[in-house]
């Protein structure tokens, strides 16, 4: 999901975004997301086979003033992409060359972070449907 959610908002396609996130977290990006240069809208897109690591950051269970029962997830990731992004990017982690071929040929390649929380109702009868009520990707959504 994070993969295919971080292409999405990489090539602005967020009309197809309805069913995978919170309508507030979509109207947040949207505004967010017309504003990025294109440097970093690139920088948002994580390939599956480049995420590194994940880890979970929070995992919640909480019920609401009627009694439905929620779980979230906050997963953390941590992915290469080679994105035209300036080296000195505050805060971002140490930027990594990999050499492919002869030493004259170097691509570059950032290691960047992105936080995006799941949420599914498990009351009794409801959908079992996983929903991303958060979407960070710090230095490049802000």
């Amino acid at each position: 999901a994070f993969s295919v959610v971080s292409k999405l908002l990489s090539q602005r396609k967020l009309d197809l975004l309805d069913e995978l996130v919170s309508a507030e977290v979509l109207q947040v990006l949207k505004e967010k997301i017309s504003l990025l240069p294109d440097s970093h809208r690139d920088a948002l897109a994580a390939d599956i086979d480049a995420i590194m690591y994940t880890t979970e950051g929070d995992v919640r269970i909480c019920y609401d003033d009627d009694g439905r029962k929620f779980v979230s997830i906050l997963m953390r990731f941590w992915y290469l992409n080679g994105a035209n992004l300036p080296d000195e990017v505050p805060g971002e982690t140490k930027v990594f060359q990999i050499v492919f071929g002869d030493e004259s040929t170097k691509e570059k390649r950032h290691l960047l972070t992105a936080n995006y929380e799941f949420q599914r109702e498990f009351t009794e009868g409801a959908k079992p449907d996983w929903t991303i009520t958060r979407i960070e990707h710090p230095r490049l959504l802000e």
